[in-house]
């Protein structure tokens, strides 16, 4: 029997618009990091230590990164764009596909500081924008 598998087709991301309600932020290409967890150590070697030593820090959810086709226009960029002017922190919402009914966390809720944002033009293609997030707290799957 295969392994539960989540499709990506139909992933949804949204902003709250600082108001508490969802926009979706529209044109997504991709999400890269999301969930990236790490700890950080903390150093407690001393002068009677013969070697370094070290202790488990606070895990950390780390950074992601959005692409997108770029449009001002959407009101979901428009509000990632605003969060990032403001340096406010926001509550994202990334809705996977719940096409197999043995995964049923498949809603993750966080809160998200916009460190930049950053249109990029090339030849022979359309307007595409990428923005770094950082989780802030915990993320919950539901």
């Amino acid at each position: 029997m295969a392994a539960p598998a989540i499709l990506t087709q139909g992933t949804t991301f949204s902003i709250d618009d600082s108001g508490g309600s969802p926009v979706t932020i529209n044109g997504i290409k991709s999400m890269t990091g999301l969930g990236s967890t790490q700890a950080s150590k903390i150093d407690v070697t001393t002068l009677a230590s013969a070697r370094k030593e070290y202790r488990m820090g606070l895990a950390d959810w780390g950074d992601f990164q959005l692409q997108f086709v770029w449009n001002q226009d959407d009101a979901g960029q428009a509000e990632m764009l605003s969060a990032c002017d403001a340096q406010s922190t926001r509550t994202f919402i990334a809705t996977l596909p719940s096409s197999d009914p043995s995964v049923t966390l498949n809603v993750a809720t966080m809160e998200v500081m916009v460190l930049n944002m950053q249109c990029d033009i090339a030849a022979d293609g359309v307007v595409m924008g990428t923005a770094n997030l950082a989780v802030t707290g915990d993320i919950n799957w539901s």
